[in-house]
């Protein structure tokens, strides 16, 4: 498992598991659940959650794919 960051002032975002889900968690609750817990499958869109920042970052499911490079 690796964390995405944001790419202006790296917050950490977004958890990546191998199989390529993304995971969001966010707030918590008096019994230390998350009050938000989502699984994402697919490429994502989504705003820094820092107050101060809100850059939108650009979370592809794919790796960006350059023929050149082969």
């Amino acid at each position: 498992m690796s964390f995405v960051t944001c790419e202006k002032c790296g917050k950490k975002l977004l958890e990546r598991l191998p199989n390529g889900l993304w995971i969001f968690k966010f707030g918590k609750r008096n019994g230390g659940q998350p009050v938000v817990d989502m699984q994402i499958h697919g490429s994502v869109r989504m705003k820094c959650i820092r107050r101060s920042c809100g850059h939108v970052n650009q979370l592809d499911y794919f790796p960006k794919y350059n023929p050149e490079k082969e």
